[in-house]
């Protein structure tokens, strides 16, 4: 059995992953109700969370004195992850977050070109907020790189 494994992944090339992802995106986009977001969305908590990013921001959280203070919790989530980058900015309660470039590793290695992939990173962002403000937030990808546009682009509202 351990050798067929190793005979399928010698034969499995870089497009035979981009294809069967695509095609995988592409089917779960068809769900109702928004099913096919939801799991997307938890797919990118989960991987906040692989990458420590929960825990960083819960770091932050337990380590200011005034637990409900937003704009000292932004600040200092702002400073220790972002080291003051204007990639992360506020204006009064709205919380933007852009991008350059992708930083998911199947987007930049190219394996994923279907833009419905961004409901993904919009969890993979609510996670890390919802666990610095200990409160829902809804992020708003208003602009996306696989739409075509220059910049990824979120839009973080606290409730």
């Amino acid at each position: 059995m351990e050798k067929a494994g190793r005979e399928i992944e010698e034969e499995t090339d870089s497009g035979d992953v981009k294809r069967w992802i695509n095609t995988a995106l592409s089917q779960i986009s068809r769900m109702d109700n928004n099913q096919g977001s939801r799991i997307l969305e938890n797919c990118g908590r989960e991987c906040a969370k692989s990458h420590n990013l929960s825990a960083d921001a819960e770091k932050i959280r337990n380590g200011v004195e005034d637990q409900n203070d937003l704009d000292l919790l932004f600040d200092e989530y702002k400073d220790k992850i972002y080291h003051h980058s204007p990639r992360l900015y506020k204006k009064g309660k709205t919380i933007y977050l852009a991008y350059h470039q992708c930083g998911c590793p199947l987007v930049a290695d190219d394996n994923v070109d279907d833009p419905f992939f961004c409901h993904c990173t919009t969890g993979y962002t609510k996670e890390r907020f919802e666990t610095l403000f200990d409160r829902p937030v809804q992020v708003v990808l208003k602009s996306s790189i696989l739409r075509g546009d220059k910049i990824c682009l979120q839009i973080i509202s606290i409730e």
